[in-house]
């Protein structure tokens, strides 16, 4: 895949969560697993650009509480879904930053 496939696949996956406003952890991992297979965590998505995963959960109407910086957050949605960001393994559930690795 070119480079230049990738990041358009990363654009129209965040997207995806702002059109789509997943409320729960399954609904962010449905959308998430078109883009990328799960690595260590319960779904993946790498970030390192200006629109991160982070600001479109932000967007679909999710809070995000930043842990350590951008490569280590939680989300929560109203619905009482939430989720552990962790340098792109995403968790379900708050999962502390040491159980992680």
């Amino acid at each position: 895949m070119t480079l230049d496939l990738q990041w358009k696949r990363h654009a129209a996956t965040l997207a995806r969560i702002r059109a789509e406003r997943p409320t729960s952890f399954a609904g962010v991992k449905l959308i998430l697993e078109v883009f990328s297979a799960r690595s260590s965590g319960d779904a993946f998505f790498p970030d390192g650009a200006d629109d991160t995963l982070a600001i479109a959960l932000g967007d679909a109407g999710w809070s995000v509480d930043y842990l350590e910086g951008e490569y280590l957050y939680r989300a929560s949605h109203a619905s009482g879904a939430e989720l552990t960001y962790v340098e792109g393994d995403i968790y379900e559930g708050v999962v502390a930053h040491r159980d992680t690795h």
